[in-house]
């Protein structure tokens, strides 16, 4: 076959729709280099590839083939990131505050109907975190009542606008009642419900949308800039997964064989004749880890007083060499490891016994709430649009709720050790760096540090004037500084 023919055969391959990102790196063979370069012009330059849902959902069930035992791990990992990034909750509410001394500010009843909503919502927003993480993707509809509703994302079909590929045009929800399928449209001016019976459409609602906003999040994990899509976070954990699950399986199946030996017939000539001498033989079937079925000869040796072994054979017992458990544990553990390292979780995080030192849990700890911080930073923006549409939506009917814009603030990932800060405001008030009563609001163990400040003060001012009644000592110990006090110190207890 020619050259030509050839760069016309990869070319009308690489015409097809496919994304740059995928094209990245991949090499063309013989003399199509320039193809290559002539078909990306003409690919999108964005990836609507998406994840394969039922997949990612049954390995995080353990229900994938191959993965019964390493899925175990899905789980977890989804639950530490969810409860470490939001299991604290958020506070979202207007960027300016209302009066805190005014109880009819409108600004202060939406900031508590915002957390009001935020409350009664927590375990909502943490399966969604969770599903985002396992699945890829997530949605959460806002309903007109101000309830969420969360459909599963393969249900989900998203319209994108040509001009900009990460904006939405609408949502439509496909839900399948038997007989009936029902098709939720939403868009930014309208939402229509069709339900129909195999062609025959029975119905069709249309509702005006009072908002002017598509009352849909897209909640999407590890999307980069050119895509539409998310990915699962367990996508590139997938082939530790898999080895993890066979070599769990061949320690398994290694250990029963130490209880229970297989015999076996070894350097036989013929083995037909040694099973007609051996008779009964049966055919015996079993499933194997994966739920094929398989089909072996066997030996019923216990309704057989004496064994024939054949010419050159030799009978015995065979299993795994003694101590194999030994390898496989630190190939399992070298796999853990890999894991950890790939996702950032600290070991001790999963709740095992800290195998390392002190400083080194410190310094895997500090990276860890740096990790949960940037996790925090990377999911405020959905959290926000949800609020602002639940508000637009409030808003329809209540007047007194406000619609400006919203802060989204996070709780201390691990609050700060107490002796760590007591060292820190010892350290600054000895060199006169903060106030008492910036030093009492760190501490937080009043309600009113200031007042507190005042108080105190009046007291000590009290208990040194019935110390000092003429007022001049009283008034001399005022005047002299800190370090004039600790000399004077020094200076009477070498005296004395």
């Amino acid at each position: 076959m020619a050259a030509d023919d050839n760069r016309n055969i990869i070319g009308r391959f690489l015409d097809r729709t496919l994304p740059v990102r995928e094209l990245i790196g991949r090499y063309v063979i013989g003399n199509a280099q320039a193809t290559l370069y002539k078909s990306r012009a003409r690919a999108k330059t964005y990836d609507e590839t998406r994840p394969d849902y039922e997949f990612w959902d049954k390995l995080r069930r353990c229900k994938a083939r191959g993965y019964s035992l390493s899925g175990l791990y899905c789980k977890r990992i989804e639950n530490i990131f969810a409860t470490w990034t939001l299991g604290q909750g958020v506070e979202i509410a207007l960027a300016e505050s209302g009066d805190p001394d005014s109880e009819t500010d409108p600004r202060n009843y939406t900031d508590d109907a915002i957390a009001t909503f935020l409350e009664d919502n927590a375990g909502t927003l943490l399966d969604v975190f969770r599903d985002k993480l396992g699945l890829g993707d997530q949605y959460i509809v806002v309903n007109a009542d101000g309830t969420l509703s969360i459909p599963s994302p393969d249900t989900v079909l998203p319209e994108w606008d040509l001009a900009d590929y990460r904006r939405p045009l609408a949502y439509t929800i496909t839900t399948k009642t038997g007989d009936e399928t029902i098709t939720d449209e939403y868009r930014d001016d309208v939402r229509i419900v069709t339900v129909k019976r195999g062609a025959e459409v029975l119905s069709q609602t249309i509702f005006e949308n009072l908002i002017g906003r598509i009352p849909v999040v897209h909640v999407a994990n590890a999307r980069s800039v050119n895509e539409t899509y998310g990915h699962p976070i367990h996508e590139e954990l997938r082939p530790l997964y898999d080895q993890y699950d066979d070599l769990v399986f061949k320690q398994l199946d290694g250990a029963k064989l130490l209880g229970n030996p297989i015999p076996a017939f070894v350097g036989m000539e013929d083995l037909d004749a040694v099973i007609d001498q051996n008779k009964p033989a049966v055919a015996d079937t079993y499933t194997d880890k994966d739920g094929n079925t398989a089909t072996r000869s066997q030996l019923n040796l216990d309704q057989n007083s004496i064994m024939l072994v054949g010419k050159g054979g030799d009978f015995k017992f065979v299993g795994p060499g003694i101590g194999f458990t030994e390898d496989t544990k630190t190939a399992l553990k070298s796999l853990f490891l890999l894991i950890l390292d790939h996702t950032g979780i600290p070991e001790f995080i999963w709740g095992g016994e800290i195998a390392s030192g002190r400083s080194s849990t410190e310094v895997q700890m500090d990276q860890w709430v740096r990790d949960i911080k940037g996790r925090q930073a990377d999911n405020g923006g959905w959290l926000r649009d949800l609020v602002e549409i639940w508000l637009a939506m409030g808003a329809l009917v209540d007047r007194q709720i406000v619609i400006d814009v919203l802060s989204v603030t996070w709780p201390e990932v691990l609050p700060e050790d107490i002796k760590t800060l007591l060292d820190k405001l010892t350290f600054a008030k000895e060199h006169d760096l903060i106030t008492d009563k910036t030093a009492l609001t760190l501490l937080d163990i009043v309600p009113d540090p200031g007042k507190e400040v005042e108080d105190a003060t009046a007291e000590a001012d009290a208990r040194r004037e019935k110390m000092f009644p003429d007022g001049t000592t009283f008034g001399f110990q005022q005047d002299i500084g800190e370090a004039q006090r600790q000399d004077q110190a020094a200076g009477g207890q070498q005296n004395g």
